[in-house]
């Protein structure tokens, strides 16, 4: 017969069992993503381990707080009372450790814990059943998992019984008071009223590395820590205006002079495009071959070795590529900012007379898309509805690449010039399924998302031999890029915090000057300032890229990784929570990030901080003050 405790003594035991349950999802967690966290030391173990149930006594009581309070409540000694209160002990905790394992799998995809915000991201796909038995299947090992971990929980209610304890009125007042301040600790983290309550960023002092913080604080934590939206920091590390644009002015205009340049802009987004599978900076014959158009159409182009995302996220990648806006704590469409007046390239061209589309083949309005297009000027909208053909349906994510691109390729030769179009395709989107009568077509790769690399690649050579013989062809300008790269990497150089965002970008204009490799450092953000430059668009603009063919401009990439990063030139400087430099490497020489240049390179450091610096606070206190559009006279 189980044994039976005071209320208070099992409220205690059964915290501490789920405690033990949450550290047994923490391994589970890392030993299903260590080709991203790395082998850690026993001293960082110990350290993860340690720091780790600090920040879970914070979520445990967030969950528990309602079976702590049904159990010590007087009513605690009537059977129905403690029935209630067991449900309320196996379900929440349940759900809290669902959510660890869940994210044991997404985290190769988003590289951060899930949030508020990325429950939120749920809202825009309207095939969110199929997505959810599409992971189901692919991630069966996840739910056994689970079943186990839920399996501890029912242990812990069948061995952990509540005494019926019937207390005076004092006593009752005693634990009362006692559970209040465990709760209290336990909810802020600390008891200090000097301190704030532990958030996510405290997670940095438990890791040598910044990568690992996720390793510390668990999915529920994170959950609680960001339902309440915090507002954008406003940063004051330059008191003067002018000493802060010296170093970077995102109030721009494209050099030179003379007459606007009407091409058509054409923009392809491909899905989880990574650097790996090119063979423009990857040597390795095993997964360097698998987007050959792509690669040898990027030749005859302005491009370059390294290229970057500004965020990991298919949400995060429209804002950049049209707008210039970076990526920061969650994505921009899902922020409260998202209504602030954003003037970018979809404006800017219909302004100047262009038609605008945008082609997605997922189910019409998936990930909000609908919605930021119309936001950014977008006149016409092209998803799986306008297709009509449901036989060319992955089943999951949306028509397949090929017969879409087909369809692009028609529909653009029905606009009037000039036009600016863009089209994001899905089909290297995980599961990475490609059509069955494709299947043998195409070579295999480490991972099956190699294959979908090729076939979708062969999707784009398509399309250019369909409307290469347009009159209209070579008074465009092609512009190519990914939105983020894949999950699945199977070199290292491309799974540190550098490779992580590799993709191509580069810029295509038949039969021009244009086709170069350039030394410069490219990212999202950059292609509005360039595409506009190529233009001659002569009005200014707001932008937090750069203009990539003006040699004056500032050579340099800014991504998130936990915490932000900084690349500029050789070096990438990696920042703290507190946006201090913690590391300094010569990526391109050593690409494994082995050889922190911190202390020897001290001066180096402090530059490459104080621009980082110059650029946050513009774009953080213009986004706060709504002042992403340049005040015209």
């Amino acid at each position: 017969m189980a044994k039976q405790y005071s209320p208070w003594k099992a409220v205690i035991l059964r915290i501490l069992g789920v405690l033990f349950l949450f550290s047994v999802s923490r391994l589970f967690f890392y030993f299903l993503n260590t080709d991203i966290f790395g082998k850690l030391d026993f001293e960082e173990w110990f350290w993860v381990i340690a720091g780790g149930v600090r920040f879970d006594i914070v979520a445990t009581l967030y969950i528990n707080l309602l079976f702590i309070l049904l159990t010590l409540l007087p009513t605690g000694r009537f059977s129905w009372s403690q029935k209630i209160a067991d449900v309320l002990f196996i379900v929440p905790n349940a759900i809290g450790l669902l959510l660890n394992c869940i994210d044991t799998a997404y985290y190769t995809f988003n590289l951060k814990r899930i949030t508020w915000t990325s429950l939120g991201e749920l809202q825009g796909f309207n095939n969110a059943s199929d997505l959810l038995l599409s992971f189901l299947v692919r991630y069966w090992y996840v739910w056994a998992a689970w079943l186990i971990l839920c399996f501890g929980l029912v242990l812990l209610k069948r061995n952990i019984r509540v005494k019926s304890t019937t207390y005076n009125a004092h006593t009752y007042v005693d634990v009362f008071i006692l559970m209040f301040f465990i709760c209290m600790f336990g909810f802020r983290g600390n008891l200090r009223y000097s301190t704030r309550p532990l958030g996510l960023n405290d997670a940095g002092k438990y890791v040598k590395s910044p990568q690992n913080v996720a390793l510390v604080y668990s999915t529920p934590f994170s959950i609680f820590r960001t339902m309440r939206e915090k507002k954008l920091d406003r940063y004051s590390y330059f008191e003067q205006e002018e000493e802060m644009k010296k170093l970077y002015d995102p109030e721009q205009k494209s050099k030179g002079e003379g007459e606007f340049k009407p091409l058509n802009v054409v923009i392809l987004v491909l899905e989880s495009f990574s650097e790996e599978a090119s063979s423009i900076s990857n040597t390795d014959p095993g997964t360097n071959k698998f987007m050959p158009f792509v690669d040898s159409l990027r030749r005859k182009s302005f491009y370059t070795e390294y290229s970057f995302a500004n965020g990991k996220k298919s949400i995060e990648a429209l804002p950049a590529i049209w707008g210039s806006i970076p990526s920061y704590t969650q994505p921009y469409v899902l922020s409260k900012y998202s209504s602030n007046k954003i003037y970018g390239l979809p404006h800017i061209l219909k302004e100047k007379g262009y038609h605008t589309s945008f082609f997605h083949g997922a189910p019409n309005g998936s990930m909000g898309f609908q919605s930021f297009t119309n936001l950014m000027g977008i006149e016409h909208y092209y998803g799986k509805d306008e297709f009509g053909d449901n036989s060319q349906f992955d089943g999951i994510w949306g028509i397949w690449d090929q017969p879409f691109l087909a369809y692009y390729g028609k529909m653009l030769k029905t606009f009037p010039q000039p036009f600016f179009s863009t089209i994001f395709t899905v089909s290297s989107h995980d599961p990475f399924k490609v059509p069955k009568e494709a299947e043998d077509k195409y070579p295999a790769g480490p991972h099956p998302i190699f294959k979908a690399f090729s076939y979708s690649d062969d999707g784009v050579r398509k399309f250019f031999a369909s409307i290469k013989n347009e009159p209209w062809f070579n008074n465009t300008l092609f512009v190519i890029t990914a939105d983020h790269t894949s999950p699945k990497c199977d070199l290292p150089e491309f799974k540190n915090s550098v490779g992580v965002f590799r993709i191509p970008i580069f810029f295509y204009l038949p039969g021009s000057d244009l086709s170069r490799k350039s030394d410069r450092i490219f990212q999202q953000t950059d292609i509005m300032p360039t595409v506009l430059q190529i233009l001659n668009y002569q009005e200014p603009y707001i932008t937090f890229g750069k203009n990539l063919l003006a040699d004056d401009s500032p050579d340099f990439a800014v991504n998130k990784y936990e915490n932000y990063q900084y690349i500029s030139g050789d070096y990438i400087l990696k920042l703290d929570a507190e946006n201090k430099a913690v590391e300094l490497y010569k990526f391109k020489t050593d690409k494994l990030l082995k050889n922190n240049l911190i202390q020897t390179e001290r001066n180096k450091a402090e530059e490459l901080e104080r621009n980082f610096k110059a650029y946050i606070q513009q774009f953080q206190n213009r986004m706060i003050d709504d002042r992403f559009t340049y005040e015209r006279p």
